[in-house]
């Protein structure tokens, strides 16, 4: 199998309509496909194909995201040859890669579709008009009466013009895991974390602050307690010692009393006599 020079693939335009219109530019083996008038990108607010109605109509490609390209060219592939087909270097550097395959099977006429992935940093911007693909093709070497026959065989891409809506449902069913949405995930769930650390240190705070005042209050009301038992405990003793020193003072009274009393009767006694 052998690639088409760039004589032969304009040769081959001309004679063949392998490209149609087939007047742009041809270098280094290589046809320059434009982007047509469709296109489907996977953050779309009502997650439908787009169409591009003005001429350099502009499309950006956000990072992490899918989208299908239309083709502004037809092919038509020859049963005899193969086609291979892929972005623009200036475009892939960028990030842009394209994850629809890389051949365009014998035989095959239609608009191609380019599955394409933005892996960069950045948002890719792409203008309706202008080349963004590159097809080659080659020479199949084929045995004595082999065919290679496109239509004769159950293909879903034959006489392709539009974006195929099972190639968006494919897009649209489930949830996009690309680097970019994880990235967010991991990064509300950084956020979610922080907050719920934020507020367990928020009322870990609180719960020793309570616990400090519980602490102290305790501590007031038992020095509190401790001096009104300690004052109480001194007041009863002088209290006691009262009570002794007046109880002393009335048996002391008694016995002068009595004394008295003594004293008396010796008296009367005396005088009788």
């Amino acid at each position: 199998m052998a690639f088409l020079g760039t004589q032969k693939l304009k040769h081959l335009i001309e004679t063949e309509h392998v490209i149609e219109p087939g007047d742009g530019k041809v270098a280094c083996g290589a046809y320059e496909l434009c982007l047509g008038d469709e296109v489907f990108r996977t953050d779309s607010k009502d997650k439908k194909k787009e169409f591009l109605t003005k001429a350099k109509e502009q499309i950006t490609i956000n990072p992490g995201q899918f989208a299908l390209l239309l083709t502004q060219e037809t092919i038509n592939v020859p049963t005899n040859k193969i086609a291979f087909i892929s972005i623009k270097a200036g475009i892939k550097l960028k990030g842009l890669v394209n994850v629809s395959g890389f051949h365009v099977d014998p035989g095959f006429k239609g608009k191609l579709v380019f599955s394409v992935y933005n892996a960069g940093s950045s948002p890719i911007s792409l203008v309706k008009g202008e080349e963004s693909f590159l097809i080659w093709f080659a020479q199949l070497e084929l045995d004595q009466n082999e065919e290679t026959s496109y239509a004769n065989e159950n293909h879903d891409h034959k006489n392709q013009d539009s974006i195929p809506v099972k190639y968006i449902d494919h897009l649209i069913a489930g949830e996009l895991a690309s680097p970019n949405i994880l990235l967010e995930k991991i990064n509300d769930n950084f956020k979610t974390l922080d907050s719920k650390a934020n507020t367990r240190e928020y009322i870990f705070k609180t719960g020793i602050g309570i616990l400090i005042v519980i602490g102290l209050k305790i501590l007031i009301d038992w020095g509190i307690y401790s001096k009104g038992q300690s004052d109480g405990y001194s007041k009863k003793s002088e209290e006691l010692r009262v009570d002794s020193a007046i109880n002393v003072l009335i048996l002391e009274k008694k016995q002068l009393i009595n004394e008295i009393y003594n004293l008396k009767a010796q008296k009367d006694s005396i005088n009788k006599k």
